[in-house]
């Protein structure tokens, strides 16, 4: 099956995941962190890209990245095998270090990066492996606090942080939640899916003050399946499951709103 040409980014920046092989722990070792920050060093030398920010997990790395498509595929080719040269080496193991190609989205709009570098951010917070951004070393969250980095481009750095009245302002961002569901591992996007429809459902339920499900009305059911197909994550089987309605009710609403 031929591969799926990624999206060309018209502002040039990209949100980019790469994850070890089979789930496998590649930068678990503090020492295998440290030798990742000094491959992106370099390559940053050898490739006209920069990097808005990053973290780096135990068996992942998210980045946010501005770059010409083909830069930005030359830098991740030479991260590929400079890491993992290293990791074979240190590992005594012979093979594949990744997981398949690195994942990518385009990233068309200042919106959308703020919430992509937010969610990168969180990354730790999340995974509960930190209790607060500025807690976890290896992330820009902290080069951001600094206003300094050997990693990031301090022009984007600055620019970002002038969209804010202040570092306290930007720190207090990233514990405003939202919506948008952004590139992860597949274990994370599964389960950042269930949250955000989890939320909307509780939201819709609180905002109808609704106490019973058995008294929810025909119209109550099909305003919610309105509100999950603007968020567009799920399936229309999904929807109608959850809202107790049939595939067909929920396609019509579907075209409704599309007619509007």
């Amino acid at each position: 099956m031929p591969r799926q040409a990624r999206t060309i980014s018209n502002s040039g920046i990209y949100h980019i995941m790469i994850r070890g092989i089979n789930k496998e722990q590649i930068f678990k070792q503090e020492t295998y962190k440290i030798k990742l920050k000094e491959i992106i060093k370099e390559i940053i030398d050898e490739v006209e890209f920069y990097i808005i920010a990053y973290c780096i997990m135990d068996n992942h790395m998210h980045l946010l990245i501005k770059a010409e498509v083909n830069e930005l595929t030359k830098a991740m080719k030479k991260l590929n095998v400079k890491y993992a040269m290293y990791y074979n080496y240190s590992e005594k193991r012979y093979g594949h270090v990744f997981q398949d190609r690195f994942k990518s989205e385009a990233v068309e709009d200042d919106a959308y990066m703020l919430g992509a570098l937010k969610y990168i951010h969180n990354n730790p917070v999340n995974a509960k492996m930190a209790t607060d951004i500025l807690k976890y070393r290896w992330s820009s969250a902290n080069d951001y606090a600094n206003e300094n980095s050997d990693i990031i481009s301090i022009k984007y750095l600055k620019e970002i942080l002038n969209i804010f009245k202040n570092k306290d302002e930007f720190i207090k961002f990233h514990y405003i939640e939202d919506d948008n569901l952004y590139i992860d591992t597949k274990e994370e996007e599964e389960e950042n899916i269930q949250s955000i429809i989890s939320k909307a459902i509780e939201n819709y339920i609180d905002e109808n003050q609704i106490v019973d499900q058995k008294q929810v009305t025909l119209d109550q059911k099909e305003e919610l399946a309105k509100k999950l197909l603007s968020i567009d994550i799920i399936t229309y089987r999904e929807i109608a499951e959850l809202c107790n309605l049939t595939i067909s009710r929920v396609s019509e609403i579907r075209k409704k709103i599309k007619e509007k």
